[in-house]
């Protein structure tokens, strides 16, 4: 059995390969949100609650076509109904946690990181190792960090330049 810090490692190296990237899509986000007319504060918080880079990046440019804020949310929300089968999917290997560990993993769950996820999982013997995860824990946080990063810095720059 696994500890839970090296499960939590291997998920950040299996995610690592990804967030190369992941970067540019994030600084694009940034910049592309100021140009679409969002306010630095409400781009850099989209980017902590929605935390969906294809959402965020059509719900970006609804605002910027004045599109009703009840169009942007429910465009949002089925362009991220694929995550219904991503849930659908991991919830075997989850169901054993306790609410709050699936609200967190849940939040966390991007493609990116349902890809390096569900592969582990996947691959795992019976009976399943039980800190597995902290390897979808790794992946999902390593994403967050970098898309947080590179979507601030995107701001950054789109701010700076006229």
């Amino acid at each position: 059995m696994s500890s839970p810090r090296s499960e939590f490692l291997a998920g950040v190296r299996a995610e690592l390969p990804i967030l190369l990237g992941v970067i540019p899509f994030g600084l694009i986000y940034g910049v592309l949100a100021l140009e679409a007319g969002l306010p630095p504060d409400a781009a850099l918080a989209m980017s902590s609650i929605v935390f969906a880079g294809s959402a965020q990046f059509v719900g970006s440019q609804l605002f910027a076509a004045g599109a009703p804020g009840i169009v942007i949310v429910l465009t949002t929300f089925v362009v991220n109904l694929r995550h219904l089968l991503y849930s659908a999917s991991v919830a075997p290997h989850v169901r054993h946690l306790r609410p709050a560990w699936k609200w967190l993993l849940a939040y966390l769950l991007t493609d990116e990181a349902y890809a390096v996820s569900i592969t582990y999982y996947n691959r795992q013997h019976n009976p399943p190792d039980p800190n597995a995860h902290w390897f979808f824990l790794g992946a999902g946080l390593a994403l967050w960090s970098t898309w947080q990063v590179s979507s601030a810095v995107g701001i950054f720059l789109g701010a700076q330049v006229p």
